[in-house]
């Protein structure tokens, strides 16, 4: 009998705890995005102020490359562990925040043009460091939902543009609403978050629950500049995907970095700003409409941390190659002169979004995490296979080491090509650059396919003439042991790696 109340208190306490964590969950979710689009408000109320000085594009791009540049030192050395950093770092936001409110918007400043970018530069790296640093640290909370990170990446522009170039005497005030409630939550009780707080003794557990994590390894510089990370790439054939999201990501960070400002400017002066609103509204719409489409496909696209199904993989794998075409032609939609009415300039750029979601759901599953794949196949996998350790912390460090490269590559890279576009836009003006862009990614995505459809069909041949996909697996040769050394006289090769012998097994699985 007490035996069966202490199971059911268990069971209340769990269900308690579970609905915590969910109420929880929503509440950050809701936060993290207020607190994204006010960060927005403030990087577009201090680029609005930039091209206020002199309407030079490039001056506002220099401020919008150096709001990326405190982005990305905040995301590489900044992210920190310990809740308590959380509040310190918003409320020096709050700080840095209110004496920006003194300043005139869509006015110039009492100074010239460069002085004056240079001030607007120096409040934009600190507005921006503090910021992402704040939004990018670990929480007492379930983690932001991936619906809420594209959210953020889709609205946050058009967000900020529509409310200063609106409502430019109520922009400030309207950002540090937008902080409030994330902050109220990094200032509550540490005894009410639905999670332990993270710290050492919490990290150490999970650590030892994960095992591989345990092994703390780092990789050396010169294995990434002896090209470690294109060879891990292309073992875990992904090289063609990562390379053209990376392109993507590079080129249209700084269009869309380096384009929003001059553009609202050129609907001021035709007196049209309420198209930023219809073009909000057709945004929000695209974003509605993906996220519908992806209920119907949760047993397909699940959570991003799930595999897809391996019959279903080539359709959205063609699906997802399809999304580049789609918002480079939307961005030139958006250049064309005669498709400049808002009805029209709300249709492409929702394209475009709709776009841009799907490849940002899509591309995630389609190029899973190591820790994805064994724990999605761990059933698939054959009884004598165990899995060492130090192998798969190995595997583990190369992953986060070219993730890592990868990320930083794109933020330079981004960082640089956002003056060349605003030197571009002042010269060619807004529809001119866009038109240019568009046109550039259609020809480079044509080059692509048929470049790597005709690599693709030499290599399906080559492996028809070697029968290669089928051979042998290690762990099916008899005597295989692990770690055990060649026989005298065999031709020394380079050791088959962990991902390599379970990536096989499962593709020879499916094709028997």
């Amino acid at each position: 009998m007490i035996s069966g109340q202490r199971k059911a208190t268990k069971a209340v306490l769990f269900a308690e705890r579970r609905l915590d964590a969910v109420i929880g969950g929503r509440l950050l979710n809701a936060g993290w995005l207020s607190g994204s689009l006010g960060l927005s408000v403030l990087q577009m109320r201090l680029l609005a102020q930039s091209w206020s000085q002199g309407r030079e594009a490039l001056a506002t791009a220099l401020v919008a490359a150096v709001w990326l540049a405190s982005s990305l030192l905040a995301a590489t050395l900044l992210t920190g562990r310990r809740r308590s950093a959380a509040r310190y770092w918003g409320t020096g936001l709050l700080l840095c925040i209110l004496p920006q409110l003194a300043l005139p918007v869509l006015r110039p400043l009492p100074v010239s043009l460069w002085p004056a970018t240079l001030e607007l530069g120096l409040l934009s790296a600190f507005s921006s460091l503090l910021g992402n640093a704040w939004l990018l640290q670990r929480r007492p909370w379930p983690a932001v939902d991936e619906r809420i990170a594209l959210m953020r990446a889709a609205l946050g522009t058009m967000f900020g543009l529509s409310l200063v170039w609106l409502l430019p005497a109520w922009s400030g005030l309207l950002a540090i609403l937008c902080l409030l409630p994330l902050l109220a939550l990094d200032y509550w009780p540490e005894a009410r978050a639905p999670l332990p707080t993270p710290g050492r003794m919490v990290d150490n557990w999970f650590d030892l629950t994960e095992g591989a994590r345990r092994w703390r390894l780092q990789l050396t510089l010169d294995w990434l500049l002896q090209g470690g990370w294109w060879r891990y790439l292309t073992r875990r054939r992904q090289l063609g995907l990562v390379l053209l999201a990376s392109g993507l990501a590079i080129v249209l960070g700084s269009i869309w970095n380096a384009v929003p400002t001059p553009f609202a400017a050129i609907l001021q002066e035709q007196g049209t700003l309420p198209t930023l609103l219809w073009l909000l509204l057709a945004q929000a719409l695209a974003l509605g409409l993906a996220f519908a489409l992806q209920l119907p496909l949760r047993g397909l696209l699940g959570p991003s941390d799930r595999l897809i199904p391996e019959r279903w993989r080539p359709w959205c794998q063609a699906v997802a190659l399809c999304q580049p075409f789609v918002m480079a032609i939307s961005l030139l939609a958006l250049g064309l002169p005669g498709l400049q009415a808002p009805v029209w300039l709300a249709i492409s750029l929702g394209l475009y979004t709709l776009a841009a979601t799907a490849w940002g759901i899509l591309l995630p599953r389609l190029r899973p995490s190591l820790s994805t794949v064994i724990f999605s196949q761990r059933h698939l996998l054959p009884p004598g296979l165990s899995l060492d350790q130090g192998q798969l912390a190995y595997e583990r460090a190369q992953e986060e080491h070219v993730n890592r490269f990868l990320f930083v590559a794109e933020g330079l890279l981004t960082l640089l090509l956002t003056p060349v576009a605003g030197w571009l836009t002042g010269r060619w003006t807004v529809d001119g650059l866009l038109i240019f862009t568009g046109r550039t990614l259609l020809i480079a995505l044509v080059l692509l396919v048929s470049l790597v459809g005709l690599w693709q069909l030499i290599g399906y041949r080559a492996e028809e003439s070697q029968s290669a996909l089928f051979r042998p697996t290690p762990w099916e040769q008899p005597g295989f042991q692990r770690g055990q050394a060649s026989p005298p006289g065999a031709v020394a090769q380079e050791p088959t790696s962990l991902i390599d012998e379970i990536e096989h097994f499962l593709q020879k699985r499916h094709h028997e």
